[in-house]
C-alpha cells in the first residue's frame, strides 16, 4: 500500500509593484516548502523573474490589472505583463500555450511579493532558454 503525501498548505500572499499601482494578491504553497522557478530565458533573465505557477484563478487583482503594459517577444505567444509606471515585471499569461499540470496557470514573478525574506527561498533552475522558440536576437 502506498501512501500520498499531502499537499502544501495553501497561502494568500500579497504583492504588488514597486510603486503601489498594481496590487494582487496569489494563493501559492508556503514559499519555504516549493521552489520557485529560476528561468534563464532572455526576458526572465533581463526582468529579473523568478517564477511560481499558480492556476489563473489563484492570482486575484486589487488595482491595476487593467493598466498594465504588456511585451510580447519570439513566437508572440506569451505576455509578459509590467507596471506601465515602475516598470516592475509582474507576470507572464502563457494565453493557452502550455498543456496539463500548467495548461491554466500564469508565471507570477515572486520578486513582488510582500513581507518575503529570498533567503530563505529555494530555487529551481529551468532551462527556458533553450525551451522557448525562437531563439532570442536582437
Amino acid at each position: 500500500m502506498t501512501t500520498s503525501t499531502p499537499p502544501p498548505t495553501q497561502i494568500w500572499y500579497e504583492a504588488n509593484c514597486h510603486c503601489g499601482a498594481v496590487r494582487y494578491k496569489v494563493l501559492a504553497p508556503r514559499l519555504q516548502d516549493v521552489p520557485f522557478k529560476a528561468c534563464n530565458c532572455s526576458v526572465c533573465t533581463k526582468n529579473g523573474y523568478l517564477n511560481l505557477y499558480p492556476k489563473r484563478h489563484e492570482v486575484v487583482f486589487h488595482q491595476g490589472f487593467d493598466t498594465l503594459a504588456e511585451y510580447r517577444f519570439g513566437s508572440k505567444s506569451k505576455t509578459h505583463k509590467f507596471c506601465p509606471v515602475c516598470g516592475s515585471s509582474i507576470l507572464i499569461d502563457f494565453n493557452g500555450t502550455l498543456h496539463g499540470e500548467f495548461e491554466d496557470a500564469m508565471a507570477v514573478n515572486v520578486r513582488m511579493f510582500k513581507d518575503i525574506d529570498m533567503r530563505e527561498l529555494k530555487a529551481e533552475h529551468f532551462d527556458g532558454k533553450n525551451l522557448w522558440k525562437p531563439d532570442y536576437e536582437i
